[in-house]
């Protein structure tokens, strides 16, 4: 009994150690929400960090010496000195967008207008879009300029290649768009999916163009391996079937009086005549 009584005690203490303590309940709370702050911090640290990585580690700082503008069409649009570049890009069209770039010590005025009826390509080219661009600049020289270039933009949800394109200036005294020479080296710029050429002078009437892939092709060379038949030699006059008398005069007819050949013709024909003579007799 007095065994009993021992061993119920001891299981009631066991049974009250086993409840939580009300202090070591705080301090285990405590110790989880510092473990949930710390790592609600390092996932926003760590996000913090990717965002950076993906813009470069800190926003694109504007160029003090650059400036980028939209530009209207058939619009006055100022473009500033101060050998500060300024790009003008106006409204997309079919495939891409028109830029005009200039810099120069002194301001000038631009104007850009759309010929919707222009010109002609060049032989063995496309335009790329529907239109020309006139260009016009005020307020001074339109050459020498510390830099004219004028650019094409690719749309972004364009799959036309621009890679070979060329910018064309209209030549007013044939009204024929030229390439080349006089008009500037267009380059293509793959990062920007852009052309740009330098044109020694800014005002004009432009178009871009692209090698036209459906233009005729000049008749192709036969292969070396085929055979080309030769024209069929004339056919010679056919010789009419003759005897032996006939031969032998024929051959006659062909040597001339007093010569061997003659000579032995005539014996020739001697011996056949003398053939003949005998074998009419025996009959």
């Amino acid at each position: 009994m007095k065994f009993q009584s021992s061993l119920i005690l001891a299981l009631q203490v066991l049974s009250v150690a086993a409840l939580p303590h009300p202090k070591k309940e705080a301090v285990a709370g405590a110790s989880s929400a510092t473990a949930v702050a710390s790592a609600t911090a390092s996932a926003v640290a760590s996000a913090t960090a990717t965002a950076g990585a993906g813009t470069g580690g800190k926003e694109e700082e504007e160029d003090p010496n650059e400036v980028e503008q939209a530009g209207k069409f058939n619009t006055v649009i100022t473009l500033g000195g101060g050998n500060v570049k300024t790009d003008t890009q106006f409204p997309a069209g079919t495939v891409g967008a028109f830029e005009v770039e200039f810099k120069n010590p002194d301001a000038r005025q631009l104007r850009v207008t759309e010929n919707k009826t222009p010109a002609a390509a060049p032989p063995g080219f496309k335009a790329l879009e529907p239109v020309s661009y006139k260009v016009e600049i005020g307020g001074g020289a339109s050459k020498g300029l510390t830099l004219s270039k004028i650019d094409y933009i690719r749309n972004t949800n364009s799959t036309v290649d621009i890679s070979q394109a060329k910018l064309g200036k209209l030549c007013t005294e044939t009204n024929s768009f030229v390439i080349g020479d006089g008009v500037g080296e267009t380059e293509f710029e793959a990062d920007e999916n852009e052309v740009a050429t330098k044109v020694p002078d800014l005002v004009g009437e432009f178009a871009l163009f692209v090698p036209d892939g459906t233009a005729a092709a000049a008749p192709a060379a036969p292969a070396t391996g085929d055979k080309q038949e030769a024209p069929a030699a004339p056919a010679a006059p056919a010789v009419p079937s003759a005897g032996a008398g006939d031969a032998a005069g024929g051959v006659a007819a062909g040597c001339g009086p007093g010569t061997i050949c003659r000579t032995l013709v005539d014996g020739l024909l001697s011996l056949i005549d003398g053939a003949a003579s005998a074998q009419a007799g025996k009959a």
